[in-house]
């Protein structure tokens, strides 16, 4: 098996029912999750998961479509709407980052939770509130939200329970700490309290189109912490298991001359 979801490129050959691309398009998307295979030097898939690239853009700033995809999963699970408050938890990785940005572009109240490190990443991204979580218990901050989402598996729901108000909901987007969250959410369901939810993304379809046109609107962007190149891809997983990373991480498949790049 090929690893990867995220790639960028130019369109080698199309399908004989391909209709929105020809050869030499640049374009990005997302492998279906049952076909990886982006990191790699072509890749196939189906018309549904590409997207025209944005005017201007490079190739490493549109590799963002999988952490995308999981963050607008939860947002659209808990129904985000104008107006209303939503704490993110680690919100500096590659779902985390992309959150912050989905969500103010639904109109909501942003608070960022992260390391004193990254307060000023978190502010450029549009959040209205950053909470230093070095700095003091963010528990313990006297307010209250519709929604608090967990974008890295290290939080409970128990912990964040008195940051919820009366109907809120606690999300997330990995098991948590010994599986609770998979626990708790099944609960959940059976009582249809729905005070915790594991959204379960859907299909693509429409997805990278949608997320090109927060891009064209000035509403979204990459965040890149490092460039490796497709021969040093292990040093690259072992940087990304580090669970040091900040936004994505992306791999040059293909020389520079060649302007393909894919993570």
């Amino acid at each position: 098996m090929i690893f990867g979801m995220d790639f960028a490129g130019e369109v080698e050959s199309v399908g004989a029912g391909t209709v929105s691309f020809k050869h030499g398009d640049r374009v990005f998307g997302m492998c279906p999750s049952r076909s990886n295979g982006a990191q790699a030097e072509y890749v196939s898939v189906p018309e549904r998961a590409v997207a025209a690239m944005p005017a201007g853009a490079r190739y490493d700033e549109v590799v963002v479509c999988e952490g995308a995809f999981y963050a607008n999963a939860v947002l659209k699970r808990i129904d985000l709407k104008v107006g209303q408050r939503i704490m993110i938890y680690g919100a500096t990785g590659a779902i985390g980052t992309a959150m912050v940005q989905l969500a103010k572009s639904s109109g909501a109240v942003v608070t960022a939770v992260v390391a004193t490190r990254h307060l000023a990443l978190l502010k450029s991204l549009g959040a209205d509130h950053v909470i230093d979580y070095t700095s003091g218990d963010f528990t313990r901050i006297g307010e209250t939200f519709d929604f608090v989402v967990d974008a890295v598996g290290k939080i409970s729901f128990f912990r964040c329970r008195k940051l919820l108000k009366p109907d809120g909901i606690f999300a997330a987007t990995d098991l948590g700490p010994w599986a609770q969250n998979v626990i708790l959410a099944m609960w959940s369901s059976i009582t249809r309290n729905n005070r915790v939810v594991i959204p379960v993304p859907g299909r693509i379809n429409g997805f990278v189109s949608f997320l090109k046109s927060r891009m064209e609107a000035g509403e979204f962007r990459a965040i890149i912490d490092r460039k490796y190149p497709l021969a040093a891809i292990a040093d690259a997983y072992r940087y990304v298991e580090t669970g040091q990373k900040v936004g994505i991480v992306v791999i040059n498949v293909a020389t520079i001359e060649q302007s393909a790049q894919v993570s």
